[in-house]
C-alpha cells in the first residue's frame, strides 16, 4: 500500500504528543483536513474572486491560494467556520501574518523571492 502525502507534510514531522492535561488544538486534531473546511474554504475563495484581500493596503495583485482566519484559530475556536472571520489571501501575504519562532531552517533550504519581477535566492548552509 501506497502512502500520500500532502506537499510540506511528512509523518516524521508529527508535533510532540501533549503532556498529561494540554489539550491539542483545533489545528492539531486535523481541522485543516475536515471536509467542512475544505468546502468553507472554496466559498471564500470563489466569494473573494480568487483574489488577495490581505494585502489590499500594499496593492497586491496575486491570486489568493491561501484561506485566513482574521481572528486566530487558536483564540477563537467557535469562528473557525465563520465566513465573516475568513479572507483570502496569497501564499506571501499569508506567510506575513504567521508568526514564527526564532529558530533556524533546516540545512540545504533555499528560499526564492519573487517580487515585482525581481528574483532573489537566498541559500541556507
Amino acid at each position: 500500500m501506497s502512502a500520500h502525502y500532502r506537499a510540506g507534510y511528512h509523518p516524521s514531522h508529527k508535533p510532540p504528543s501533549k503532556k498529561d492535561g494540554e489539550k491539542a488544538t483545533q489545528k492539531e486534531q486535523g481541522f485543516y483536513h475536515t471536509t467542512a473546511w475544505r468546502r468553507v474554504r472554496q466559498i471564500v475563495l470563489q466569494r473573494d474572486n480568487y483574489l488577495c484581500k490581505l494585502g489590499s493596503s500594499k496593492k497586491c495583485t496575486l491570486i489568493a491560494t491561501e484561506v485566513h482566519h482574521i481572528q486566530p484559530l487558536e483564540d477563537f475556536p467557535e469562528l473557525a467556520l465563520d465566513l465573516d472571520n475568513l479572507i483570502s489571501c496569497c501564499w506571501w501575504c499569508h506567510e506575513e501574518t504567521k508568526q514564527r519562532a526564532s529558530r533556524p531552517l533546516p540545512s540545504g533550504v533555499r528560499i526564492i523571492r519573487v517580487r515585482d519581477g525581481e528574483e532573489k535566492e537566498t541559500a541556507l548552509e
